[in-house]
């Protein structure tokens, strides 16, 4: 399970645990993880810079951390292998930080602590549509300096200061999340548990309490949903642009937007209609914000859509993430789009 190699962060919220080893296991996949020294699902890379290797720095959440596959088989590791297989005189590096949950917010965060260490030649966020949801979670747990500009962000609320016996229970709370696995078995059954009775409430529709809200009938994108989200996008637009690192930022569909036959278990647990084909709107808003602030986009809708007419499954049946062929896919449009990008031959 993930509390085997996801501990909680002052900064980030929650990270990868760093050498940590472990077997990722549900009923629909069996994969293992093997953290890096730096917290990352990837081999060992030295904070320098080889001189001979051009980095790109892949950021994002669970489908580029690759659950439901080998770290093998995510799509940085494909790209990797793709992009030194053409012959360049330079040796690519794709290094992969995705960490699960993750989302503009705390993907700046990473940059600006750890990830810009790296020294980078390119960073790749690769966006979700869960993303705008998590950033408003996150924005409610987080600390800022007096400009608004975010300093960490916590693992949960602050502390009543002004109750002893709640602070003893919360000392209490915390001494067996990070002291015993039960806790954590728990707590992850008892989340699933209130996702899902959020599904029968009033609640879909309205992205503080529906991740997927904008793919509901009754949605109207609102500023106040995606503004968040806009607002980190730009902070590491701007952080790049001062230290002269080339920014993309993607988009990719859900099953559900890809074919009407992609992630039928995961549609009835989610609330979603059955053999239909949503739209993709939501990654065209999020095209159109990119054009509009200068920065470099790559949407891969269409070319799930189309590699989805010969090619199944691209998704886990009742997961929401890729199976190995939807990473390889999106390894190959990555590949297209960046070596047409300027990249360093």
């Amino acid at each position: 399970m993930r509390y085997f190699f996801v501990q909680p962060d002052s900064i980030l919220h929650h990270k990868l645990i760093p050498n940590a080893k472990a077997r990722f296991k549900t009923s629909s996949f069996d994969t293992h993880y093997d953290i890096n020294s730096l917290g990352l699902r990837d081999r060992e890379y030295s904070i320098g810079k080889p001189s001979y290797a051009t980095r790109i720095l892949m950021v994002g959440d669970s489908f580029t951390e690759g659950i439901g596959v080998e770290a093998s088989e995510t799509f940085s590791k494909v790209l990797e292998g793709l992009l030194n297989d053409t012959g360049a005189k330079t040796k690519y590096e794709v290094i992969n930080a995705g960490v699960g949950s993750y989302s503009p917010l705390p993907e700046y965060l990473y940059l600006k602590t750890a990830g810009l260490k790296l020294n980078p030649d390119i960073v790749v966020l690769n966006l979700d549509l869960s993303d705008m949801y998590d950033d408003i979670q996150y924005t409610r747990l987080a600390r800022f300096d007096a400009d608004g500009t975010p300093l960490g962000v916590n693992t949960e609320p602050e502390r009543p200061k002004d109750n002893w016996f709640l602070r003893k229970l919360v000392a209490v709370k915390d001494f067996f999340k990070h002291k015993t696995r039960l806790y954590n078995f728990v707590w992850l059954r008892v989340s699933r548990y209130y996702e899902g009775i959020q599904h029968e409430t009033n609640g879909l529709g309205d992205l503080r309490l529906d991740k997927y809200a904008m793919l509901r009938p009754n949605y109207t994108l609102k500023d106040q949903d995606w503004s968040l989200t806009y607002k980190y996008i730009l902070l590491i637009r701007d952080m790049l642009k001062e230290r002269g690192i080339p920014f993309c930022l993607t988009v990719y569909p859900y099953g559900l937007q890809v074919s009407s036959r992609e992630f039928n278990v995961g549609r009835q647990f989610w609330d979603f209609r059955p053999d239909t084909l949503y739209s993709i709107q939501p990654q065209e808003w999020v095209e159109e914000f990119c054009r509009k602030e200068g920065i470099s986009v790559i949407n891969t809708c269409e070319d799930f859509r189309e590699a989805a007419r010969s090619q199944y499954p691209l998704y886990i049946d009742d997961n929401v993430h890729w199976t190995a062929a939807g990473q390889r896919l999106f390894a190959q449009i990555l590949f297209r789009e960046l070596r047409n990008r300027s990249m360093p031959k």
